[in-house]
């Protein structure tokens, strides 16, 4: 047995180099490829954070903030304008989750200007491209079974208003009405009230971060508005009063291109009439 390890040695051992060169080039690629990866991720991640610094940075310097919205409940009491936040401020992406749906909201934005800040979206034109107009319709067939028959129709597009506004009367009713209407349900005396939503994109004259406002108002307030600003807290407070005067000059033409969400009061809680708060007893010494 000696004698055989000793004549085959030079075999034994070229055998036991190669193998263990092959273990070596095995783990290097291994580290290698892991070693890859992780720079890999680490380099995408580190785009996409740089990314993000330059799109708040270019938001910043221009005072323009696109990607977020909050809802604001006004009113005016006493001849004072009064604001209180509904929903806070939250990404566009999470009340509407189609990135087409926020494009288009982001081109109406653009087109707003100081004297209408109200969003308002293009009509749809019938005289579009041919091209395009053929390349629309393959998406926007469907096969249906109407009368035991089966046809190919075309498939009507949702209003822009609607697609807009419903996540937003969503969110309102969630915040204002879950119970109130429960109870309506359940017969209980109810005063109901029409409250209007509107979508904004105020330009403001001074520098401050603009980005998109649903405003909320009672309908029978915003149609009664005057035209004499109110006293203001603030006197950037102002460009929201003008805001709301848009606002219900828009509503009065176009009623279907806001939001309508209606919310329930019980009638021996709330009453149906304003009340003024100077006219709030104060309380005994």
């Amino acid at each position: 047995m000696l004698s055989y390890f000793r004549d085959n040695l030079g075999d034994l051992s070229d055998g036991l180099f190669f193998g263990l060169g092959l273990l070596t080039v095995y783990l290097g690629a291994v580290f290698t490829g892991a070693l890859i990866r992780s720079l890999g991720g680490a380099g995408s991640m580190g785009l996409s954070v740089l990314g993000r610094y330059a799109t708040g940075w270019f938001d910043y310097v221009r005072g323009d903030d696109r990607n977020t919205i909050n809802i604001t409940l006004n009113t005016v009491i006493d001849n004072h304008l009064k604001f209180d936040t509904i929903v806070a401020d939250r990404r566009i992406w999470s009340i509407w989750p189609n990135a087409y749906r926020i494009y288009l909201i982001r081109r109406a934005a653009k087109q707003t200007t100081k004297d209408n800040p109200v969003l308002v979206f293009p009509e749809q034109m019938n005289g579009e491209h041919p091209l395009r107009g053929w390349i629309t319709s393959l998406f926007v067939r469907s096969t249906i079974v109407e009368d035991g028959r089966r046809q190919r129709v075309h498939l009507v597009r949702e209003d822009d208003y609607r697609a807009t506004y419903s996540p937003l009367i969503s969110l309102v009713s969630e915040k204002c009405s879950s119970d109130d209407s429960i109870d309506l349900t359940l017969g209980r005396a109810m005063n109901e009230y029409r409250f209007v939503i509107a979508l904004t994109y105020e330009q403001l004259e001074s520098r401050r971060a603009r980005h998109l406002r649903a405003m909320v108002m009672w309908e029978q307030e915003l149609l009664s508005l005057s035209d004499e600003m109110p006293r203001v807290s603030f006197e950037q407070h102002k460009t929201r009063y003008r805001t709301l005067l848009a606002i219900a000059r828009e509503y009065r033409a176009h009623p279907e291109r806001f939001g309508v969400v209606n919310v329930w009061r019980p009638k021996e809680v709330v009453a149906a009439q304003r009340v003024s708060l100077n006219l709030v007893a104060a309380p005994a010494s």
